[in-house]
């Protein structure tokens, strides 16, 4: 998941719990409370994560008409549960969170991001600069090595990531003596630039022109330089908005609509960056995460 706009953060609360027209009648087999519920992950830092929740929740309920109120939760894993419990009705999402939501719950998709021009993104491994460039060849070989990851839900920060070094050959149960999850890009961008640890996995977006590190640029800064990219994986979907079964038609293409024409103004510009870290949305199918299915294989005994 990528990172808010740190210039946005002050003006986000104030979208937080704004009161939009309710409905004329309630959806069938909705939960009985006063509003909405949106949820998101605290993937970056937690004023981050709070800003991005209230503005999700703000862009949410003005387009669908509900109030509508935001939730945080600590991983993709708790959010998936949350939408397959019916806890919240609309949540922003990786792709693995989403195929961990049960089947039988059935999960509505509505639209996926758009960032840098592209619906997809990477998992990217990385390590410190060093005189001797870090490779999959010398991690393959290497001694005593040291990984930091993001969380154990993480798709950029762990599990693409894990997945890449167990197709190629690499078990990182025998490569690294150390596994440690920090808890953010943040953490992690920072824990290697230092030399604390020997490899490293976020995010980068899919540019063909450019392998970038693209979840350090914004929390490393001038200090980009002391990574170097290593590995990528395959492009897989980028975040997802999915609503609950309960939710109507008419709500998801009232949200399509929305997100469609969020590009044409400054406002929707903002608004999309904002709630979504993103420029745009475009449509999302369930087959469109088969590359993500295929990484999952990976793990298979």
């Amino acid at each position: 998941m990528h990172r808010i706009t740190a210039a946005l953060v002050p003006l986000l609360p104030l979208l937080a719990h704004a009161e939009y027209p309710a409905p004329a009648a309630k959806t069938q087999g909705a939960p009985d409370r006063a509003a909405i519920v949106v949820g998101v992950v605290a993937s970056q830092t937690t004023d981050s994560a709070k800003a991005q929740a209230a503005a999700l929740s703000g862009f949410v309920g003005q387009a669908v008409r509900e109030t509508a109120v935001s939730r945080v939760y600590p991983d993709q894993e708790a959010l998936a549960l949350a939408v397959a419990k019916g806890d919240v009705d609309y949540a922003l999402m990786g792709p693995l969170a989403y195929l961990r939501i049960d089947p039988k719950a059935h999960a509505q998709l509505v639209f996926r991001t758009i960032r840098n021009g592209r619906p997809t993104y990477r998992s990217v491994l990385f390590a410190p600069v060093k005189k001797t460039k870090t490779t999959l060849e010398t991690i393959r070989k290497g001694v005593g090595l040291k990984v930091a990851w993001v969380e154990p839900s993480s798709a950029s920060g762990y599990l693409l990531a894990k997945a890449h070094l167990l197709r190629s050959g690499i078990n990182p149960a025998q490569v690294f003596t150390v596994q440690d999850f920090l808890g953010s890009h943040d953490a992690v961008c920072k824990a290697v630039a230092a030399g604390k640890y020997d490899v490293g996995a976020t995010y980068s977006d899919p540019n063909p022109a450019a392998l970038r590190i693209s979840g350090c640029e914004e929390s490393l800064g001038k200090d980009l330089v002391k990574v170097t990219p290593v590995s990528v994986t395959d492009e897989v979907p980028n975040d997802v908005l999915v609503a609950a079964p309960h939710v109507k038609r008419e709500k998801l293409e009232l949200l399509r609509a929305a997100g469609k024409s969020a590009p044409g103004s400054e406002a929707g510009k903002e608004g999309l960056r904002a709630a979504f870290l993103a420029e745009g949305t475009t449509d999302i199918t369930d087959g469109d995460f088969e590359p993500v299915r295929k990484a999952l294989e990976a793990f298979a005994p």
